[in-house]
């Protein structure tokens, strides 16, 4: 199976597992160890700011919500476009930090964009594939956009998952089922 680092897995809806239901992950890591993502669509309550303050006394100023990343747990993680902290790309204009020194550079300097989660999403050798193969997942490449959304998380999934479909379907329709003129679409 090819590396999925840099794609995101759409689950399919009758992944019922709690933890991934209607989930977009983000996977940041794959090779023959496993795989290690981020849910990019299921924010807390509490905001970046608030959960700073019980950790450290650099001042934050970004109030944005805390995402949780998975299942697993581990370090704060941020997803972040690389440049002011050029660490672990994903893609182009994607990275992710774990390192304590970088996550507060990026509190200290408010960088923009960045999102924040704890935990993350991790599958041992193989088992993504069988996932896979038990099509339990969409996948389609990972964007910047995306990845930093505003959009509401079940708005995430609902886009990604007619984005992800018709990567299937259109290829096997057939052209007299597309108008010539695409706004009559």
């Amino acid at each position: 199976m090819p590396d999925l680092r840099g794609q995101m897995l759409i689950a399919m809806p009758s992944l019922l597992d709690p933890n991934f239901y209607r989930s977009v992950v983000l996977i940041l890591r794959h090779d023959q160890a496993g795989a290690m993502g981020v849910v990019l669509n299921r924010p807390l309550t509490v905001t970046i700011k608030e959960a700073w303050e019980k950790i450290s006394d650099v001042p934050c100023k970004t109030t944005a919500n805390l995402f949780v990343g998975g299942p697993c747990t581990g370090p704060l993680l941020v997803l972040h476009d690389g440049r002011a902290v050029p660490d672990q790309p994903i893609i182009d204009g994607l990275h992710f930090s774990i390192e304590a020194q970088n996550i507060k550079r990026i509190i200290e300097q408010n960088i923009q964009p960045a999102r924040f989660f704890v935990g993350s999403a991790g599958w041992s050798p193989n088992q993504l594939e069988t996932e896979l193969d038990s099509e339990s997942w969409l996948t389609c490449p990972a964007t910047e956009t995306v990845a930093f959304t505003k959009l509401h998380q079940s708005r995430i999934w609902i886009m990604l998952t007619r984005i992800a479909t018709m990567r299937y379907v259109a290829p096997q329709t057939p052209d007299r089922f597309f108008p010539a003129d695409p706004q009559l679409n």
